[in-house]
């Protein structure tokens, strides 16, 4: 997993000439800090992604903060290399065991510990983090389920046990959210094919979509024909969602294919698909559909998908 350097300054230079140097530098825009003298460079964090950058983060706080201290929610998430969209915060979350409330720091969000059951596991530091499972059991109970779900997604695809993760949520104090963790988890699916597909799942069912099949096979005369995102059988609707990723695919690169040579294989595979019996509409939808709703509800009743209410609609 990439790491930026972590340049120390402050404690780590009893002299205070190295630290004045390095404020220095981030007063001319050289460097970021991060921490009391804890800094990055400025360049490469610029040129890193949203989980590298929160890593640095963790880095930047492990060795001021207290070792009781256990790195938790999206702070544990970026540690097990789960799916996260969009920011991380700009703090570190962690349990502290001694709180029974929350607390929120210029570095750190405190989440109470005190007589919470925890399963932990260690960070590359050496420092405590929840493990896997309560990690996502977490996610589950603070975010919506654009955020959670695809990680859930993940973990049962890592391995982890849907009746272990309820069994956890069980286990945990916290009011706010358990039906909504308590539904994500029963909706996570290991079949989910990818973290846009994961959302696009989310997407369908707030606007009130049948349950889907998830990488449906077909096969017609000559063979293999294709393996699909979403499959409605009773309905004989094959919806694909199209994040683009493909058309910039480096694999497709590799092999000599442009953009347009992918389109042109996605064509004729939907053409094998409307030949299958079974198969009457083949749809697509794309990021912009699963952020427009009533957009998103036309396309699927003009595919002939009916609709009908959800309990847990996406919070705007």
């Amino acid at each position: 997993m990439q790491r930026l350097e972590i340049i120390r300054g402050g404690s780590a230079d009893p002299t205070g000439r190295r630290g004045a140097a390095l404020v220095a530098a981030a007063d001319r825009g050289a460097l970021v800090r991060l921490a009391p003298g804890r800094f990055v460079d400025a360049e490469r964090w610029r040129a890193a992604d949203a989980r590298v950058r929160h890593l640095a983060r963790i880095d930047a706080v492990d060795e001021l903060i207290a070792p009781r201290l256990v790195l938790s929610h999206e702070s544990a998430l970026a540690l097990h290399g789960l799916p996260w969209s969009g920011e991380f915060p700009d703090v570190v979350h962690v349990i502290d065991p001694r709180r029974e409330t929350s607390q929120a720091l210029r570095l750190l969000r405190k989440h109470p510990g005190k007589h919470r059951p925890t399963r932990l596991a260690r960070a590359p530091s050496g420092r405590l983090v929840t493990d896997l499972r309560s990690t996502v059991v977490d996610i589950a109970l603070t975010q919506e389920l654009r955020r959670s779900v695809p990680v859930l997604d993940v973990a049962l695809r890592r391995g982890v046990d849907r009746t272990q993760l309820g069994s956890e949520l069980e286990a945990k104090s916290a009011a706010h959210g358990r039906d909504r963790a308590r539904f994500a988890i029963e909706f996570a699916d290991p079949r989910s094919g990818s973290v846009g597909e994961s959302i696009a799942r989310v997407a369908l069912d707030e606007v009130g979509a049948p349950r889907p099949e998830l990488q449906a096979e077909f096969h017609d005369a000559d063979g293999f024909a294709a393996r699909v995102d979403f499959w409605f059988p009773d309905h004989g609707v094959v919806l694909e969602f199209d994040g683009a990723a493909k058309y910039r695919d480096p694999a497709m690169r590799a092999a000599g294919l442009t953009a347009a040579d992918v389109l042109l294989q996605e064509k004729r595979r939907e053409d094998r698909l409307r030949r299958v019996p079974d198969v009457r509409q083949v749809g697509r939808f794309g990021w912009p559909e699963t952020q427009d709703t009533a957009r998103f509800r036309a396309l699927l009743l003009g595919l002939g998908l009916p609709l009908e209410p959800r309990r847990f609609r996406r919070i705007r």
